[in-house]
């Protein structure tokens, strides 16, 4: 079947997800590609949140200055309240035999303020299993009560939603809202989804791995801890 493009996805956005397919794709100009991909999706997601002026947006480290930063811009042009937090997650299987990844916090930050906000957005540059979206919205829903939960990325593995609700009850996963571009159907052999974004986010982002990555402090998150100081 490969790639399925959402019926909202126009020409610009299609040349936005080729980009980060083309391996000849630079570094910066990925990182850009992914920043202007977070600027249509914060286009979406003012649709989905007019009720609403205040809202929490969770992301990965590897996420915050790009994705994140670039759906951010969106909202609070319009006059939309944003309270960021960010995890640092470390992947790893720790059965390799039954292949279920697991992707423990090792840290976290959150604006003060990100409690208590009627609207949680999730989201990650690519949603192929449960694992890391899991993981991070069972840390937020134990300490907040949002009333809507949109999980947001450009590229979804097909399956990946109904994994995700699987992993929590009717009285969550009845809120979740769902907002991305396009869905493929198949992984490569690294274990990749193909086309995907085009490969390992981390290495398409400059970082040479987990240990490099979870060491970075995203210079979003400096901005805004600087402003609270």
């Amino acid at each position: 079947m490969g790639r399925i493009l959402n019926d909202n996805v126009s020409k610009d956005i299609s040349s936005l997800l080729d980009r980060l397919i083309d391996q000849g794709t630079k570094r910066q100009e990925y990182a850009q590609t992914m920043y202007e991909l977070g600027n249509k999706l914060g286009d979406l997601i003012l649709k989905r949140t007019t009720g609403s002026d205040r809202i929490t947006l969770a992301c990965t480290v590897e996420d915050a200055d790009y994705l994140g930063k670039g759906i951010i811009d969106v909202l609070e042009k319009k006059g939309k309240k944003v309270f960021l937090t960010v995890f640092w997650n470390e992947r790893f299987k720790p059965n390799i035999e039954n292949g279920v990844s697991v992707a423990p916090i090792i840290k976290k930050f959150h604006e003060e303020g990100y409690k208590d906000i009627p609207v949680l957005i999730i989201i990650k540059s690519i949603i192929s299993g449960s694992c890391v979206v899991r993981t991070n919205l069972t840390d937020l829903i134990g300490e907040s009560h949002p009333k809507q939960i949109l999980v947001v990325a450009p590229v979804l593995l097909e399956g990946a939603t109904e994994s995700l609700e699987r992993e929590f009850e009717d009285n969550v996963s009845r809120k979740f809202e769902y907002l991305y571009f396009a869905i493929d159907d198949q992984k490569n052999q690294d274990g990749l989804v193909d086309p995907g974004i085009g490969g390992d986010v981390y290495k398409r982002l400059g970082f040479e791995g987990q240990k490099m990555k979870n060491k970075f402090v995203p210079n979003i998150v400096k901005e805004r801890r600087y402003k609270h100081l």
